[in-house]
This record gives structure tokens, C-alpha cells and sequence, in this order.
């Protein structure tokens, strides 16, 4: 089936190899390449049109020339959306961000656990509302997954939410470990997603100390309009396939496999879900 995938990790080049060091020090080693062009090729051979791609500030002081570079690089990807990046410590947060959305970026990644700030963080209050504001969009990792730590969770995400109900966003990992708890905020939130990323691969559980059988198939086809296809490719150590094998181990129904896979994102990105293939 045509794909979207919406959780796709694009770094310049030294970024890239540091990140690749600290996984591969942990048993991790993802032997795809990392090159921008070679990702979106590598996506393209297997069905994927569009995907969503990002780095993440780790630090005050380099959102700037990572939205830089992404901007850049999506030059070179026709198939590629461009997701931005900023910290809560960065003193112009919101010039970063005006600057990377006027540069023509989609939205911003957080990862929180990296990142080493929380949701609710009142510094990034004003970021939120001129993301709403300008028709944007986030994808959050907030979840547990595999860090449980004070920055995660859903109780600092479930006000951020709640105060701005209009904002877009894309919880990574399906919230995993809180999954229950953030499908159960997107009964509240209409602009509420969660991606598949590293949640529903039983190869993934060693290295998240999860278990994907554990998310029954029944909140799959519940929300089967609020759940979007992601990877974290290039980053993963098995094959990009196993991110859509649950789609046969769980016997899912044609119908919710294109939404899943396909349409709920050509919808939340504004894409023309009858768009003939790249």
C-alpha cells in the first residue's frame, strides 16, 4: 500500500555520526544509509510518497542552524516535509521559530527526554500559540518510551493541550509506555495524532524495554482515524518493512491499513490524497 511516513530523522553530517555512536555504544546499530538523498531513495523503494523529516536542537544555541540545514536539505528531497527545531532554553524562541516557519517549515520536533524540558515548560507558552496561530504543526515525543524521567509523560502534555485546543500535533511512539492515556486525550483533542514509531514492532522491545503486543488491536481500529505511519528511519536496527508488519500480524482490515498508512496523514498535512504517486 502507498505510505506516508511522518517520523523520519534527517542530521548534517556530524550530527549524524555522534547520534549513530551513542545508539551503537548501546547495541544499536542501524545499518541504513544516512545520507538525505539515499534516505528518500531508500523510502521511495518501498512505497513510501511523502515523509516528515527533522533533527532536534539537544542544546541551547543550534536551533538556528539546524532549521537552516533543514530548510536546505529539503531542497534536494521533492518527497520530503521539512520539520523544524527549538529549545526551550534558546533566549528568541520566537524568532527562531518565525524564521524557520518563513523559511517554509512545517512545524517543530520536540524530544523532550533529549531535549531536557517538559511540555508544559512556560517558556515555550508563546511558541504554541503562534504555532496554532500560523497553521502549523508538532510532533512530540512525550511519552515514556524508553526513558521515564521527569520531562515525559502525559500529565505535563494533557495541559499544554487543554490550554491550546486548536494546536496540531503528532504524539511520536503512539505515547508508548502511556499509550491508553493519550488516545484517550484525542476523544478531547480533535487536532490530536499519534505516530506507529518503534511501537508495534515486537523487534523494537528489546531495545525500548516495551512490548508491542501489549497495545491490543482494538485501539488500533478505534482510532483509526487519529493514527499515522512512522519509522524513525534511518535509525532503526532491523528492516523499514517491519514498521508496517503489523498490519498483517494484526490482520488489520484494507480499509484501516490505508488510513493508518496513508490517508490520515495526507489529511493532517494537507496532502491530496488522491495525489498520483512520485
Amino acid at each position: 500500500m502507498r505510505s506516508i511516513d511522518v517520523h523520519v530523522h534527517l542530521h548534517p553530517e556530524r550530527l549524524a555520526r555522534a547520534i549513530q555512536d551513542v545508539f551503537a555504544r548501546d547495541g544499536w546499530h542501524a545499518h541504513h544509509p544516512w545520507d538525505p538523498r539515499a534516505v528518500a531513495d531508500s523510502l521511495a523503494a518501498h512505497g513510501v510518497e511523502r515523509f516528515c523529516f527533522f533533527s532536534y536542537a539537544h542544546k541551547p544555541g543550534i536551533a538556528r542552524s539546524l532549521n537552516a540545514w533543514i530548510a536546505e536539505t529539503a531542497r534536494l528531497l521533492p518527497a520530503g516535509i521539512p520539520v523544524g527545531t527549538v529549545h526551550a532554553g534558546d533566549d528568541d524562541v520566537l524568532a527562531i521559530a518565525d524564521e524557520a516557519m518563513d523559511a517554509g517549515l512545517a512545524g517543530f520536533k520536540f524530544h523532550l527526554s533529549v531535549q531536557r524540558f517538559r511540555a508544559d515548560d512556560a517558556r515555550l507558552m508563546p511558541l504554541y500559540e503562534r504555532v496554532a496561530e500560523r497553521g502549523r504543526f508538532l510532533v512530540v515525543h512525550a511519552g515514556t518510551m524508553p526513558y521515564r524521567d521527569a520531562f515525559t509523560g502525559i500529565d505535563g502534555f494533557r495541559g499544554v493541550m487543554r490550554r491550546f485546543p486548536s494546536l496540531r500535533v503528532i504524539v511520536a511512539h503512539l505515547g508508548c509506555f502511556d499509550t491508553e492515556a493519550f488516545l484517550a486525550l484525542a476523544d478531547e483533542c480533535p487536532n490530536l495524532y499519534l505516530d506507529t514509531t518503534m511501537a508495534l514492532t515486537p523487534l523494537s522491545d528489546r531495545f525500548l524495554g516495551g512490548d508491542a503486543d501489549t497495545i491490543p488491536t482494538e485501539w488500533l481500529l478505534r482510532y483509526q482515524d487519529r493514527i499515522m505511519l512512522g519509522s524513525d528511519f534511518p535509525l532503526i536496527p532491523y528492516a523499514y518493512e517491519e514498521e508496517r508488519s503489523f498490519v498483517a500480524r494484526r490482520s488489520l482490515p484494507e480499509a484501516v491499513a490505508r488510513k493508518i498508512l496513508y490517508e490520515n496523514a495526507a489529511r493532517f498535512l494537507g496532502l491530496d490524497a488522491n495525489a498520483t504517486r512520485r
